[in-house]
């Protein structure tokens, strides 16, 4: 007696087509963000410091939340 077999499965596609009614973004004329822009985000002194006010805004704001 042979076993039960699965039928075929397709293997997935890289780029499955959208299903009408999903919003779909056309990027392709958004701007490239410059060299500048590049090279501060890149700055790992900058991110340091971006990090560490992000994270005071947010204990500021629970720490207001819990008065």
């Amino acid at each position: 007696m042979k076993p039960p077999t699965t039928p075929p499965t397709t293997p997935p596609t890289r780029n499955p087509a959208p299903v009408q009614g999903d919003p779909v973004a056309d990027l392709s004329k958004a701007p490239l963000p410059t060299a500048k822009t590049l090279k501060r985000r890149r700055n790992l002194g900058l991110q340091t410091l971006r990090f560490v006010a992000f994270n005071r805004r947010i204990l500021r704001m629970v720490g207001n939340g819990h008065q």
